[in-house]
């Protein structure tokens, strides 16, 4: 079944569309999550929260094409929501983009890894995510932007300035790669 046909089956009540979305996205909800927040049980309280709403308030959710960037703009403001009770903010919550280095190989890389680190501590965290976002999950730029909450021609810049960060200090493919083995 198609994406935005379950979707609309959860949203009529069908109990078993509700689970295949939660056997399709919660992987990848946890993935995205972990990438604000280190806290595992956190990220997963969020994931568990975010579906009991969609569960209890399935009537009243907008019809999408895209249930997953629904589910993504939906986990990080749980995220950024639980954040802000945590550490008793009441504005905005700043979060941080973590990738980490992590290569299985018994060769040592120390030079590569050294030149991966500085071109991490080169980008913004939402430089980050939207190289995460365009890479990793292949996501169109007006999904990026959806996602965000900035204009298309925006998540075009920023993705554009992330991959001239990069280029200045490594080639995109090694970066790239480097980037993929961590998440």
């Amino acid at each position: 079944m198609q994406d935005s046909s379950l979707w609309i089956t959860f949203k009529k009540g069908d109990d078993g569309a509700f689970s295949q979305l939660y056997e399709n996205y919660a992987d990848l909800l946890y993935k995205y999550g972990i990438k604000f927040i280190k806290d595992q049980e956190i990220v997963k309280d969020c994931i568990h929260d975010l579906f009991i709403k969609l569960y209890q308030d399935r009537e009243k959710l907008p019809d999408t094409n895209d249930p997953l960037l629904f589910l993504f703009v939906s986990l990080k403001n749980n995220i950024i929501d639980k954040l802000r009770i945590e550490t008793k903010y009441t504005s905005y919550v700043d979060t941080e983009f973590y990738v980490d280095f992590y290569l299985e190989q018994e060769e040592n890389l120390p030079d590569l890894e050294e030149q991966f680190l500085e071109v991490m501590s080169l980008l913004s965290p939402r430089q980050k995510e939207g190289i995460y976002l365009r890479y990793q999950l292949e996501m169109s730029y007006d999904e990026i932007a959806a996602l965000l909450k900035i204009s298309s021609q925006s998540a075009r810049n920023l993705v554009h300035r992330s991959i001239e960060k990069i280029r200045s200090k490594m080639s995109l493919t090694i970066f790239l790669f480097f980037f993929y083995t961590s998440l």
